[in-house]
C-alpha cells in the first residue's frame, strides 16, 4: 500500500466521523409521534409500544458524547463522572475513556492496542471498508436507524451502511462450532421493559474502539436497551472476553432521537477512490 493511499483512506475514515446530520434527507413527520401543541415532536413524552407491549426502539438515533443529551458535549480528555449507578460513558476513541486505570487487558491485548496506537490505527478496519464492531457503531458519530418488530429488531447504520439483526423470537444462540460474523450473533429478550441482547460468534481479530482495543472470538457481549421516554435510549454494554481482558467490564452509550430524520447513503468505494494515489 502505498503511503498517500493509507492517508487517503485515513482521511475519508475521519470525515465520516464529522458529518453526522448535516446533510440529512427532507424531514418527514413521524404519525406515531407525541407532539407538543406547536406540532414539535414531545422528547419527554411518552414510549410508543409494540404489539406485544414492549418499548418500541424504533427510530433514528444520534450517539450524546459522555451523557449530555441535547448538548455538545466536552471535550476529548476532560474527566466526566456519570450519575450513581450509571457505567463509564464510552467513547469511539477509547472505550476505557471513563475507567481511572484503563481497561483490563491481558499483557497481550495491551501490547496489540499500544502497537495499533503506535501505527496510527492504521489498520483499523473502517480504513479498508470492513464493517465496524458493535460497539464502535454504538459510539459513531453518524447516525443509525432502528427498526422494530416483536420478532426482530434490524439496526442500520449509516456508518459503512452496516446492518445489524437482533433475534428477539426465542432462538437461543448458536454452538460454539456455528460460523463467525463480524457483528456477532444476537439474540434478545425481555426484562419488565429493557430488551437484553446477547451476542457471541465474534470474528477473532476485532477492534472495540478507535485506539484498538482487541475482541476476540471467546467474547459474549450483553447489551441492555432502555427508552425512558420517547427521546432517549439508554444502553448498558457489558464486555466479557477471557481472550483479551482479565475480567468483564460494563460501559454506557446514550442517544438521542432526531426526530422526523433520516439516514442518507453512506458508500465505502475501497480501492476505487484511491488507485490513482498508488505509484
Amino acid at each position: 500500500m502505498g503511503k498517500m493511499r493509507e492517508t487517503v483512506l485515513a482521511g475519508c475514515f475521519l470525515a465520516s466521523l464529522a458529518a453526522p446530520a448535516a446533510a440529512q434527507w427532507p424531514l418527514h413527520p413521524a404519525p406515531d409521534a407525541p407532539r407538543t401543541p406547536d406540532g414539535h415532536v414531545d422528547m419527554d413524552g411518552p414510549v410508543v409500544r409494540l404489539s406485544n407491549g414492549k418499548p418500541d426502539l424504533s427510530g433514528v438515533w444520534n450517539f450524546v458524547r459522555y451523557g449530555q443529551r441535547g448538548e455538545q458535549g466536552r471535550p476529548i480528555g476532560e474527566p466526566v463522572q456519570p450519575p450513581p449507578g450509571v457505567p463509564p460513558y464510552a467513547t469511539f476513541w477509547e472505550l476505557g475513556f471513563g475507567f481511572e486505570d484503563g481497561l483490563p487487558y491481558q499483557p497481550w491485548a495491551r501490547e496489540l492496542k499500544a502497537q495499533r496506537m503506535a501505527d496510527e490505527s492504521k489498520d483499523h478496519p473502517d480504513a479498508y471498508c470492513l464493517p465496524l464492531g458493535n460497539v464502535q457503531f454504538h459510539t459513531h458519530l453518524q447516525p443509525r436507524q432502528v427498526v422494530h418488530h416483536p420478532d426482530v429488531m434490524v439496526i442500520h447504520y449509516e456508518a459503512s451502511a452496516g446492518t445489524r439483526l437482533i433475534f428477539t423470537d426465542g432462538r437461543p444462540l448458536p454452538d460454539r462450532n456455528r460460523l463467525t460474523w463480524w457483528y456477532g450473533y444476537s439474540v434478545g429478550h425481555w426484562d419488565g421493559d429493557e430488551l437484553v441482547v446477547e451476542s457471541t460468534h465474534f470474528r477473532d481479530g476485532g477492534w472495540l474502539d478507535y485506539n484498538g482495543s482487541p475482541l476476540t472470538d471467546e467474547a459474549r457481549v450483553v447489551e441492555r436497551f432502555r427508552r425512558p421516554d420517547f427521546g432517549t435510549m439508554e444502553i448498558d454494554i457489558a464486555v466479557d472476553d477471557p481472550g483479551a481482558y482479565t475480567e468483564p467490564f460494563t460501559v454506557r452509550v446514550d442517544h438521542r432521537l432526531m426526530p422526523d430524520d433520516n439516514l442518507i447513503e453512506w458508500v465505502c468505494e475501497n480501492e476505487q477512490s484511491t488507485q490513482y494515489f498508488d505509484p
